[in-house]
């Protein structure tokens, strides 16, 4: 099923781009009917899922340790990594050991994959962007990739003995049970106006939320108006768990220099940015809390792979506009290729999610339903 939706993706954004002769008006009276045609589609292979599961055609399986589903209910930018990273490493510090089940999407081999340690002299293509990226920053948690999650849990079961398993991107992920589902949402998007894909970025309809033991509303700092999406929770989940978030910038780095930068000394500097991620919009939003005023943005989709003339490119228009330097994510550094050399300085903003002012509240409500002490 996720793969029907990102052929679907890329289809429809085709459909939107096409004519561009038309106003806006236009090309939503045109395809409207279509994409509400092919949401419908889209539905009715959901309710068949459900049924399958709900009525037992398909079995679910349960590992014999614990396991917490993070995951979603849009195409992508909610915050799944990040709230991937924050958990592992928080329940490390309180000693916890703990595995990552991941897919790893858009990686070049199919086979079981397995980070441990410091993977930097590891390619990231054979393993995804965003496992490779969590191995980096953890490199005391096992990340184990597959599609089959229960196949990689029982490796990891044997391997690791660990007390916990962290799902990522597990909320439309049926075969595995879970004893918590953890769901993302876009703070900054109202979710009443989502609507299911292809119309709108919806993977499944709001009655979904049902099923979410916590939700958390991310990037409240960058929000107007969280009232709708909480008016959405109460109608169809009012006694979920509910917690807000944040992106807190911890580290500007300079590759050419493998250095730190002051994140003070970037106020009122000039940058043309580039990114390949789900939300550009959140990422601009972040360089302008740091006072950088944002000449360009290139954007890529989502997990683009760069090549050298990429890079190259970038850093011709950086010197074009006149930027002091280019700036990019974290999840984008680890894509540049290794053998490129850097004509302006070139940074990489590091972000971590915050729980916002209820945390150890967010965490008792875990303990509770772990059953831990």
């Amino acid at each position: 099923m996720n793969l029907f939706f990102q052929k679907w993706e890329r289809f429809t954004h085709l459909l939107m781009s096409l004519d561009l002769r038309h106003t806006q008006k236009k090309k939503s009276f045109l395809f409207y009917p279509v994409l509400s045609f092919f949401s419908y589609i889209y539905l009715l292979f959901y309710w068949l899922r459900i049924f399958i599961y709900k009525y037992g055609l398909k079995g679910k399986k349960r590992l014999k340790v614990k396991v917490i589903s993070v995951g979603n209910l849009t195409l992508g930018g909610s915050g799944k990594t990040p709230m991937v990273l924050y958990l592992a490493s928080e329940l490390k510090k309180r000693g916890k050991e703990v595995v990552i089940l991941t897919r790893g999407y858009k990686r070049k081999e199919k086979k079981q994959k397995e980070l441990y340690g410091n993977p930097e002299n590891l390619r990231w293509e054979l393993f995804g962007d965003e496992p490779y990226l969590l191995a980096l920053n953890l490199p005391e948690v096992p990340v184990i990739i597959n599609k089959s999650r229960f196949e990689s849990g029982v490796f990891a079961q044997k391997k690791y003995r660990p007390d916990l398993f962290i799902l990522d991107d597990g909320f439309q992920h049926w075969r595995l049970e879970r004893d918590i589902d953890l769901v993302m949402v876009d703070a900054t998007y109202p979710l009443s106006k989502q609507r299911l894909f292809p119309l709108g970025k919806l993977r499944e309809p709001l009655s979904s939320l049902k099923r979410a033991d916590i939700v958390v509303l991310n990037k409240v700092d960058q929000s107007y108006n969280i009232k709708d999406t909480l008016n959405v929770l109460n109608r169809y989940n009012p006694s979920c768990f509910v917690a807000q978030s944040f992106y807190e910038v911890f580290e500007v780095e300079n590759i050419r220099e493998a250095t730190s930068v002051e994140l003070s000394s970037l106020k009122g500097k000039k940058t043309v940015a580039f990114s390949g991620i789900a939300n550009h919009l959140s990422f601009e939003k972040t360089l302008k809390s740091l006072g950088i005023v944002i000449l360009n943005h290139i954007k890529f989709s989502d997990h683009h792979f760069y090549s050298t003339k990429d890079i190259m490119d970038i850093q011709k228009e950086g010197k074009r506009y006149g930027a002091d330097f280019v700036c990019t994510t974290e999840k984008d550094k680890i894509k540049i290729p290794t053998n490129v050399s850097f004509q302006l300085p070139t940074y990489v903003v590091k972000i971590r999610l915050k729980i916002k002012e209820q945390e150890r509240w967010f965490w008792d409500f875990l303990q509770e339903k772990l059953r831990w002490q």
